[in-house]
């Protein structure tokens, strides 16, 4: 018994401690008391809301409730910035709302920035109702629904409750609305001095025009007014939030930073903004993204812990496709791709994990759970391709490369410190182009809050995104500086679509790989139409869409240009930017032997492919500061020569016809000898040999040419 006793005991305490910390919003009246303290002194409204509901709470001061009290809502675009041109005098409430009963005029100027949509009329003196109307400039306020107003017809209760629905003033349970609080007698249109909102002054304002000079906000919203603290009053509307408070952080220039443990009801973090915290956080959190184009698939992440699939499903309207899959899906890597998830699918989305997702209409994707505060590793392998989707588990950016933040960024730690990569490069879908943007050491780069990338591993590791890689940035992901390095940027187009590839030219790169500045294009998925290069030497086929070369001797470097397309007709051009003066920049197609300018302003060059392409060997990029034609020197000069592995030697860049190529070894012994038809690239399969050095000595119809290979 003594145990039953107990338990009912902390039952019913553990209800009184639910009720009293229920989450609210207090605004406090203007200090006024004019009709005797209704709520301009003593009393104030609190707001809370369901993620349905908005209940609001009168808590009545000294003066008993015997007149009008009007809020007065903006929640959305347009409306009125006064009530001079209200006329609805049909009942007393529609009077109140006017401030004008037929014959006096009290107006209401409201604050700069603040158009009334909506009002909230409350009379349980007289009309024993509160409504709910939609404002309208001149005739009849159009009545939305009755407040459910309690207790009714009773002036002196110790407090009061109405409520109405986020949908009913146009908003949903994401969104924010500013509202001001006033009271009159409706009869005579005679204005308290009691309010809520800032500028009426002490004294009954009467049958005369009131200003509003500010207005208060729910939930309690970020404004980052003097700077980033979280901690600093200023910086919200309704001063620095409490533990039982809802906040609501939009997209402004200073975006905030918790420094120390902060507890709250719930917060809305909207897309575009960012929030970080240091130590303990406290209270749910729902990050809002945008996804601003119908029928395009987004690569996200979960910026928040605790987030479910299940949830993502209820919450939102997902594109269908076939069978009964839904547009959401994580990435596998074991060769099937994309894991297509159906409207039963449940599970947790984890942290640093990355999904691609589709709605069935443009519009925000939300995910609500608490606030990440410790670091995050993520699982990543090689199975089938290495290529693993990852994604920013934080609501703040974080930094990829050397650029953004030269410790901790995500290049760094986890390539450059721990080889867990094989390359430097994070691809991140581009929904405009439809294709994969490369980043790397090369840019300046934050991920932005619920981004999702993919990397390419080169074992089985635990990927790491630290606290310490969190910044605040704009509302973009890619931060990019004013470049003064020189660059290419080829493009290719088949009319419908356009693709490009990078070349960088910088001190200290050199013709071969470098890893950071230097990346593949994306490999997790076939391409049916690309443009790449490969590297000037020793490339191994890396297909590249950022090729760094050195900031020296251009017009020795010959780029081999692959094209991945269908028998179609394609367009190349080009920006050149920096480039030495005098250097120009050429298109070299060795199929039609042509040279084909493509740095002046408006120039392309067009071919119809006669077959599908998948390669290099067709097309060169050349920078010199001569005009180019076919000459059989400069031909030789520009073949390249190198193994891809050794067994394999690799030669690119030869005009169609007859070849030869010789191998001998350093004593001078010849230890192969092949001939074959030349169409660009040609793989050369070497005999079993021992280590050392070898000497080519490549045959064409146009001359000769030796280089020197290492076997290993």
């Amino acid at each position: 018994m003594k145990i039953m006793k107990k338990n009912y005991f902390l039952t019913i305490l553990s209800l009184l401690f639910c009720i009293a910390i229920q989450a609210q919003v207090i605004y406090s009246g203007n200090g006024n008391t004019g009709f005797g303290d209704v709520f301009g002194s003593t009393g104030s409204i609190q707001i809370n809301d369901n993620g349905t509901t908005l209940t609001f709470k009168l808590n009545k001061g000294a003066g008993s409730l015997n007149d009008d009290m009007v809020i007065y809502i903006d929640s959305k675009t347009g409306g009125f910035s006064d009530t001079s041109t209200f006329n609805d005098t049909a009942d007393d409430l529609r009077k109140a709302i006017s401030g004008y009963d037929g014959f006096n005029r009290s107006t209401v100027n409201f604050p700069a920035g603040f158009t009334a949509d909506y009002a909230i009329g409350i009379d349980v003196a007289n009309s024993n109702f509160g409504g709910l109307w939609t404002l309208v400039s001149s005739g009849s306020h159009t009545f939305i629904e009755s407040v459910n107003i309690s207790p009714n017809n009773n002036t002196s209760s110790t407090n009061y409750t109405f409520d109405i629905n986020f949908t009913e003033i146009g908003i949903t349970a994401t969104d924010n609305f500013k509202f001001v609080v006033t009271y009159l007698n409706s009869s005579s249109a005679y204005r308290s001095d009691e309010a809520i909102g800032e500028g009426l002054s002490s004294g009954n304002q009467g049958a005369a025009t009131v200003t509003f000079t500010g207005d208060k906000s729910y939930p309690n919203t970020w404004t980052g007014t003097t700077d980033t603290d979280w901690a600093t009053a200023t910086n919200w509307t309704e001063g620095t939030p409490s533990t039982t408070d809802n906040v609501y952080i939009p997209a402004v220039t200073n975006h905030p930073t918790a420094a120390a443990a902060v507890t709250i009801n719930k917060g809305i973090i909207k897309s575009g903004a960012t929030l970080r915290a240091s130590g303990a956080f406290t209270g749910t959190i729902t990050y809002e993204r945008n996804l601003a184009v119908v029928d395009k698939w987004y690569l996200v992440s979960s910026p928040v812990s605790g987030e479910t699939i299940e949830d993502l499903i209820s919450n939102h309207t997902f594109a269908t496709g076939t069978d009964s899959n839904i547009g959401i899906a994580p990435y596998v890597n074991d060769g099937t791709a994309w894991s297509y998830q159906t409207a039963a699918s449940t599970g947790a989305l984890n942290a640093g994990q990355g999904y691609s997702v589709r709605l069935a209409t443009a519009g925000n994707i939300s995910f609500t759970g608490t606030m990440p505060v410790a670091d995050v590793g993520i699982a990543i392998t090689t199975n089938t391709n290495g290529f693993n989707l990852v994604g920013n588990p934080y609501p703040s950016f974080i930094a990829v490369n050397n650029n953004a933040d030269a410790t901790n960024n995500i290049l760094k730690v986890n390539d450059t410190d721990n080889d867990y990569l094989t390359e430097s490069t994070i691809w991140l879908w581009n929904q405009a182009t439809t294709s994969y943007d490369l980043i790397n050491q090369t840019g300046n780069t934050h991920i932005a809050p619920g981004q999702g990338f993919f990397v390419s591993s080169n074992g089985s590791h635990t990927f790491s995104i630290t606290e310490a890689m969190q910044s605040h940035q704009g509302t973009d992901t890619f931060q990019r500086t004013v470049n003064t390095r020189p660059e290419i940027n080829l493009m290719m187009t088949d009319g419908s679509s356009t693709r490009d590839t990078d070349i960088f030219y910088i001190d200290g790169k050199t013709t071969g790989f470098d890893n950071g500045y230097d990346s593949s294009i994306f490999g997790g998925v076939s391409h049916s139409f690309a443009v790449y290069t490969e590297a000037v030497a020793n490339s191994n086929g890396k297909r590249l869409g950022i090729q760094s070369l050195p900031n020296s001797d251009l017009e020795s470097m010959v780029i081999p240009v692959g094209v991945i397309a269908d028998a179609v007709e394609i367009t190349f051009s080009a920006e050149a930017i920096n480039l030495p003066e005098g250097i120009k920049v050429f298109l070299e197609d060795r199929t039609t032997n042509t040279f084909t300018r493509l740095d002046e302003a408006n120039s392309e060059y067009t071919v119809t492919l006669s077959a599908a392409a998948n390669g290099i060997g067709r097309f060169y990029l050349h920078t010199t500061q001569s005009v180019l034609s076919i000459d059989t020197n400069a031909v030789l000069d520009n073949v390249s020569v190198y193994k891809t592995d050794n067994s394999t030697l690799r030669i690119v860049g030869l005009q169609q016809g007859n070849a030869s190529i010789k191998l001998f070894n350093i004593l001078g012994k010849q230890v192969m000898n092949s001939s074959f038809k030349t169409n660009g690239v040609q793989n050369i399969s070497l005999p079993q040999l021992a280590t050392g050095i070898y000497i080519v000595q490549l045959t064409t119809e146009t001359g000769k040419l030796n280089k020197k290979i290492v076997l290993e």
